[in-house]
């Protein structure tokens, strides 16, 4: 039997975001800016930072799976609920829940999300109109850096 010494463990991770562009959210709004972290295909969880401009609205959107957001800076709220997140609050989104994201006040909202699962965009029927996901956004990362002659980072590794 090993002892807990002798088991490897997956190295821990450090992901410096200064050296990670700032991507816009094409094809749903060039003045949404995401910046990836880590992107596990495994699981299907995305890290990821959003910036969006005050007063802008994007599309009722479905979760698969949990979400978790927090606030750095400005603030937003879903047009179906009665809070605000404001810089420091952090917001927890259950699976099967649907929401239309906003950015309140004067100042761009940043969030930090983990996300697990698909975000299913929905139209004013509920029906699903697009799918965004680690495949999705890989494909964005890896275009956005092809296009701009960024060396695309490994988004996928442990190490």
């Amino acid at each position: 039997m090993s002892t807990i010494a002798e088991v490897k463990p997956v190295p821990t991770k450090s992901v410096d975001g200064t050296e990670l562009p700032w991507v816009p959210f094409t094809p749903y709004s060039d003045e949404v800016l995401l910046k990836y972290h880590h992107i596990n295909p495994v699981q299907g969880e995305i890290l990821v930072s959003m910036r969006f401009p005050p007063g802008l609205q994007l599309p009722t959107h479905y979760h698969t799976g949990i979400v978790i957001g927090h606030t750095i800076k400005g603030a937003w709220r879903y047009l179906e609920h009665d809070w605000v997140s404001r810089a420091g609050g952090t917001v927890y989104e259950t699976a099967g829940s649907a929401h239309t994201p906003e950015s309140c006040g004067d100042e761009t909202a940043e969030v930090f999300f983990y996300l697990v699962g698909e975000l299913l965009f929905l139209d004013d029927k509920g029906e699903i109109i697009a799918r965004e996901n680690h495949l999705t956004s890989m494909e964005r990362y890896l275009a956005y850096c092809s296009e701009h002659g960024i060396e695309a980072r490994d988004l996928t590794a442990y190490d």
